[in-house]
């Protein structure tokens, strides 16, 4: 069967069930086995509520730079909120640094490993930051993972910040 026809009968089939696969009634959800959802703190914002777009270039020369650019956007948050904006580079990389920022965005590189400090980020506002790496020289793909998590606290540790970040997104360039 297709996955395609699997999802048409799965949906019919919950559909004549009333519902009952897509919704659990509390009474169903209290006997379930499944493992409860893990708890959020309670300092960080959805993460829906912010939105973070990479732009790179997809080749580049042994030897040669990328400009990476990481445009972060507090879509809905009410309130004053500080974000933590955390960038792993892989090993095909020789040097990271931090080209362009605001004044209020405060950056560290420590080898091959980035964490930006993005404050006073209201509902509505976005910042950019722009990293510039140096591809190595050797051919093959050389990865970025950057990763956001926002704060209404200002005082956070960005260290402890960097462990709860769940998903990173992975930007590859292809060195030739």
């Amino acid at each position: 069967m297709s996955p395609l026809t699997m999802r048409l009968t799965a949906t019919a089939l919950a559909a004549a069930l009333g519902g009952t696969l897509l919704f659990p009634t509390p009474a169903t959800a209290a006997g379930s086995a499944l493992p409860a959802a893990p708890a959020v703190s309670s300092a960080a914002a959805a993460p829906s509520d912010f939105g973070y777009v990479i732009t790179f270039p997809k080749h580049v020369r042994r030897g040669g730079s990328l400009v990476y650019s990481v445009k972060v956007r507090n879509r809905k948050a009410k309130g004053q909120h500080y974000v933590a904006l955390i960038g792993d580079f892989s090993k095909r990389f020789r040097k990271i640094r931090v080209i362009s920022k605001p004044r209020s965005v405060k950056c560290s590189v420590k080898g091959r490993d980035l964490s930006c400090w993005i404050t006073s980020l209201d509902r509505g506002d976005s910042t950019t930051v722009r990293i510039r790496a140096w591809a190595g020289s050797r051919r093959g793909t050389a990865t970025a993972a950057f990763g956001v998590i926002a704060t209404s606290d200002a005082d956070a540790d960005i260290r402890k910040l960097r462990k709860e970040i769940g998903r990173k997104i992975k930007a590859s360039t292809r060195i030739r």
